[in-house]
């Protein structure tokens, strides 16, 4: 019976003193409660190319890199993930905004990188479309790493500036990128405005090793870039799941039904021998017989992944 990984791809403990008013999660909790808690990778996409067998180099992963590849795009560039942003500013901080990154057409994805052809020099930069999203691609590398912007959905921008010797040229270009989309008015199916291109995942060293792909039941189009390998009949089912679109369609409390209500069944039923959730930085390893272990009292998920 193949193994059940279930990544919670940008569920974050929140910052100290948070947690007062956060919806709970009552089965949730007791299901991660009982299981065995070990420490992993905070880059989810890091924890399932390791338990597919891959080797993944430090840095930066080449998401971007093997999103152009598939595309055929010229590989002599550093290639970023370009991830649309809305981007709000408060009274004393700017943030990204909770629902996180942002969903384009692809007619808006092919127009935003035409507009963009058009108004900068290819010697400098060009973006390109890929994996139905944007990629933009440097001449010269740059030594940064960087994060994903939808695990830092709702926090202040701070926490997600890139690092290393050149993330100040990083940030210049991303602040460039804000000038040019102001006043361009281009919005997502829900509303929001695309004010910023978040440029991350840039790394360019390829990725080791080899095997089967987990089983996807989901859609990450820089993951399966790098995987680019089909998955075997006894390779692990592999479920995403995202925060922020939750709250785009039904609020965080429906996690409790759509999420561990049919696990808590599955395990129970003994349709899953080990399920491996990953959960902000921590693997909860839960198998069928764990539910009796009554006496570890449910805390609140953000005591869990903390």
């Amino acid at each position: 019976m193949p193994e059940l990984h279930l990544v919670l791809t940008d569920l974050a403990a929140p910052d100290a003193d948070d947690g007062a008013g956060l919806a709970r999660l009552p089965l949730g909790e007791r299901l991660l409660a009982r299981a065995d808690r070990i420490p992993a990778s905070a880059d989810w996409r890091r924890w399932v190319l390791t338990r597919a067998g891959r080797e993944p180099p430090p840095g930066d992963l080449p998401l971007g890199r093997a999103l152009a590849a598939a595309r055929g795009l010229d590989l002599d560039r550093q290639w970023f993930v370009a991830s649309p942003l809305q981007l709000v500013a408060g009274l004393t901080r700017v943030h990204f905004d909770a629902r996180g990154p942002l969903t384009l057409a692809p007619a808006a994805l092919a127009a935003l990188a035409a507009r963009f052809q058009a108004d900068w020099p290819a010697a400098t930069a060009v973006l390109e479309t890929a994996g139905g999203g944007l990629v933009l691609g440097l001449p010269d590398p740059l030594a940064v790493e960087t994060r994903d912007p939808a695990t830092v959905a709702g926090r202040e921008l701070s926490v997600a500036r890139p690092r290393g010797a050149d993330a100040g040229r990083l940030e210049r270009l991303m602040t460039e990128l804000q000038m040019w989309l102001h006043g361009a008015g281009l919005a997502a199916a829900d509303g929001r405005v695309v004010n910023a291109l978040w440029l991350w995942g840039g790394g360019v060293t390829p990725v080791a090793g080899g095997g089967a792909a987990p089983a996807f039941a989901g859609d990450d189009a820089p993951l399966a870039a790098l995987l680019a390998a089909p998955a075997a009949a006894d390779a692990p089912r592999l479920e995403l799941r995202s925060v922020a679109a939750l709250l785009a369609d039904g609020g965080f409390e429906a996690a409790d039904e759509r999420w561990f209500q049919p696990l808590a069944a599955a395990l129970a039923g003994g349709r899953h021998a080990l399920v491996r959730v990953h959960a902000a930085g921590r693997e909860f390893v839960l198998r069928p017989g764990q539910r009796w272990r009554l006496w570890r009292r449910p805390r609140p998920w953000w005591e869990l992944l903390g």
